[in-house]
């Protein structure tokens, strides 16, 4: 890897952080990226975990020691995405496929006009307090993290989701949550991609050094601006994610 090339991961990684932090979506930026320097899409999906880890981690640490600590609520959300995201990293290991990005791709865009037409779809139901998920919400939390597990781009936005509209907590809470669920997570699955020879540690750590900073910032503005400025960043990722999912960036490229 060349200096440029570092530069270049430096600064992708901290672009994707803040965006991690906020809304959502990041390694929609990062993918792109890692398969630019030159590693197929199989390594590039494993080796983006290694920033998205350290990304999670920074905004969670950032989130805590800003008075924000939804913990209570995030054990009863931890076992089914945890579940969701193992498998799905197994699956990844073997299999790429194109139809389940389109998929998600679809949804990513139906929930962009979704929050068009009804933005309160992202507040908290009426009993803002921690409470049991339920069948339906576990089942949703495993679905999103078997995505996170297989793709991981954009599963912060359907994760933030779930997460407020079935913990009944708001935006900035359940923003801490998901980075905290995403962090370890992702820990865990590096463990599977490792054993499959699908990470370039050196290309993530790269990657990771810039997310701290970037994760941080992120973290802060999300606290201090609150949940409108998350909503709107939100809807931002979702569109760019449901793009990339969709293939519509290949549509830029010359010839």
């Amino acid at each position: 890897m060349s200096l440029w090339t570092d530069a270049l991961l430096l600064a992708g990684g901290a672009a994707a952080g803040f965006i991690n932090a906020v809304a959502g979506g990041g390694s929609a930026l990062t993918l792109p990226l890692l398969m630019l320097t030159g590693l197929d899409a199989s390594v590039a999906n494993g080796t983006n975990r290694v920033a998205v880890a350290v990304q999670a981690a920074t905004g969670t640490v950032t989130f805590h020691r800003s008075g924000v600590r939804p913990w209570r609520a995030a054990v009863y959300a931890l076992a089914p995405s945890m579940a969701g995201a193992l498998i799905g990293a197994v699956v990844a290991t073997h299999l790429a496929p194109p139809t389940m990005e389109i998929a998600f791709g679809v949804i990513f865009l139906g929930l962009a006009v979704l929050l068009a037409l009804k933005p309160s779809f992202l507040d908290p139901p009426a009993e803002a307090e921690p409470r049991p998920i339920g069948m339906g919400g576990g089942l949703a939390l495993f679905a999103v993290g078997f995505y996170g597990g297989l793709f991981q781009a954009g599963v912060g936005i359907p994760l933030l989701v779930v997460l407020v509209r079935v913990t009944g907590l708001d935006l900035v809470r359940s923003n801490a949550m998901k980075l905290g669920l995403v962090c370890v997570y992702t820990t865990a699955v590096l463990a599977i991609f490792g054993s499959a020879g699908q990470l370039e540690w050196r290309a993530g750590a790269v990657l990771a050094a810039g997310g701290l900073v970037g994760s941080s910032l992120g973290a802060r503005a999300a606290v201090v601006r609150g949940a409108p400025f998350i909503r709107r960043l939100v809807m931002l990722a979702l569109v760019l994610a449901a793009a990339k999912a969709l293939g519509l960036f290949n549509l830029l490229k010359p010839g």
